[in-house]
């Protein structure tokens, strides 16, 4: 029998694998029905670490527990799991729901609700119907609670996960941890592929944010795909940035972006593209490393530098034999390449040099009218440029840090060189000296004593100072010290603090690790333009 764990109410018998499959509840007006997210157990939430019998053996991934308090405010929640154990006569079912229930309450101490945990007890070759991908379990929590199938999510280590919600029209996504690398290769060419459990929720999030913020979001996708198919320029968001994207081979159309942001024709821009196929087709090169980088972190916040296709206008690559390309792991940058069937180049949508938009908002401030289209999905959740590698010389060489951590990348390929803090002529974006900068004084801080002008200067750090009192201003990161949280809420802060009037803004650095190293290099290049940039008092 197929069984279910309902939160806060015990644990209840399910009706056999005879079950009907039953639609949703018609008598529930559709404007009150709730999305949910039905996320697997063993390999998204915890450690897949085979037959669970005891609660001690559960470990949550780093990431779980954040990531599903930012689902629960928009989401219904449930897991539904195969435990497969029970018919093989491995596991109990006692034992079984001793681990859902203590799961549950880590969970809820953690600030999370689960409204049902679905268990399939079955091995496969007994033919239930309750055994993923058979959706029989997501139509039976949408009669029961009013679910909104079609703006609901699957999310899963195993392709019968994402296969689960596209049966029942729901969004499949899947991760690659648990056992998401041994099955990579079985999944269909479209499936969004994401890190795990918190990257998940990112694209979860910014999907629901752009729905609310845009209407009608396939209609607006459509409009700025045709923007972009004419020739014109649209600002849209990826997981980094907001980006000012054209048709990446319409040399008009990207000579209007320059003009836009006032960049030098010198500086390259990055192309976007939809997968690694089409990245493939836009270099004469595609080697076996950069295969294995784009299979590994696309999409995602890592741009390779290679040998560009003649396709490439010279414009794009400011006369470089190398193109910058880039996979973007969120939603609206996916569909708006696949929309328009080609790729777009972006740098960031913004005045050239000063700090990148994190926000529709930010872009609308700094070039208005210049921008016809901002398609808007609230807050980028990584915050900070991609990592750009160069994959064109005999060794893999960091051209800038960024939202992919550098020792992630030397776990995939081995030893990285890092190339000189600047170039006179850029090799990629992001490699000029002067970078990134408010129009107020920037210094990089690195002294514990208080400055003098403190009383009408602002503090950017990582965590709370011993004392704000004697900031006009102080603008902290993360509470806890989260380099990713510090990261995605980075030049959103700095654009505060460059708003509020001050005589000059101290910033602290972070430390030199992880996205660390990409916020400590922004900084570095956002002071570098300003005398007596680097203070230790």
């Amino acid at each position: 029998m197929a069984r279910r764990h309902s939160h806060g109410k015990g644990v209840a018998q399910g009706a056999g694998s005879a079950y009907p499959v039953r639609m949703c509840d018609t008598t529930i007006d559709p404007r009150c029905r709730r999305p949910a997210v039905f996320l697997d157990r063993d390999g998204t939430l915890i450690e897949d670490r085979g037959h669970l019998r005891s609660p001690e053996d559960v470990v949550l991934y780093p990431e779980t527990l954040p990531a599903l308090r930012r689902l629960t405010e928009r989401f219904e929640l449930f897991i539904v799991t195969h435990q497969g154990g029970i018919g093989a006569g491995l596991l109990t079912a006692a034992e079984v729901e001793g681990v859902h229930r203590h799961l549950l309450r880590i969970l809820d101490e953690g600030g999370v609700r689960i409204r049902e945990v679905f268990t399939c007890p079955h091995l496969r070759e007994h033919g239930c119907d309750c055994i993923k991908p058979h959706p029989r379990f997501l139509f039976e929590a949408a009669s029961r609670y009013g679910l909104d199938l079609p703006r609901s999510y699957t999310v899963g280590d195993h392709p019968h996960d994402v296969e689960f919600g596209r049966r029942a029209g729901a969004q499949g996504i899947y991760v690659r941890t648990g056992h998401g690398e041994k099955h990579h290769a079985e999944l269909a060419p479209d499936t969004i592929v994401v890190p795990g459990i918190g990257e998940a929720a990112d694209w979860i999030l910014a999907e629901d944010e752009a729905r609310r913020r845009n209407g009608d979001l396939s209609d607006a996708i459509r409009r700025a795909a045709q923007m972009l198919a004419e020739g014109g320029v649209v600002a849209f968001p990826t997981e980094t940035v907001y980006g000012l994207g054209a048709h990446a081979l319409d040399p008009a159309a990207v000579a209007r972006v320059f003009e836009i942001k006032g960049r030098p024709r010198f500086d390259p821009l990055i192309v976007h593209v939809a997968d690694r196929t089409a990245a493939a087709a836009l270099s004469s090169i595609w080697p076996e490393t950069a295969e294995r980088l784009a299979r590994r972190f696309w999409p995602g916040p890592l741009t390779l530098v290679l040998p560009k296709s003649p396709v490439i206008p010279e414009i794009v690559t400011a006369g470089l034999p190398t193109v910058a390309l880039r996979c973007p792991r969120h939603p609206i940058a996916q569909s708006l390449l696949r929309e328009l069937g080609g790729p777009i180049a972006a740098p960031s949508a913004n005045s050239f040099s000063r700090p990148s938009p994190t926000e529709a908002e930010h872009v609308r401030e700094q070039l208005g009218a210049l921008v016809p289209l901002v398609l808007d999905a609230g807050p980028c959740p990584v915050g900070v440029e991609s990592t750009i590698l160069s994959l064109a010389g005999p060794r893999p060489t960091l051209l800038r840090f960024g939202g992919c951590p550098v020792e992630d990348l030397e776990r995939a390929i081995g030893p990285i060189v890092e190339a000189g803090a600047v170039d006179e002529r850029p090799q990629s974006p992001g490699r000029l000296a002067r970078h990134y900068s408010p129009t107020t004084t920037l210094r990089w801080w690195v002294s514990d004593a208080v400055p003098p002008d403190a009383g009408v200067s602002g503090l950017l750090t990582l965590t709370p100072p011993d004392a704000r009192s004697g900031w006009a201003k102080v603008e902290v990161l993360s509470e806890s010290g989260d380099l990713r949280e510090a990261a995605a809420r980075f030049f959103a802060a700095m654009r505060r603090l460059d708003a509020a009037g001050l005589a000059a803004i101290y910033a602290r650095p972070v430390p030199e690790e992880g996205l660390g190293r990409a916020i400590n290099d922004r900084l570095r290049r956002a002071a570098a333009d300003h005398a007596g940039g680097h203070i230790s008092f």
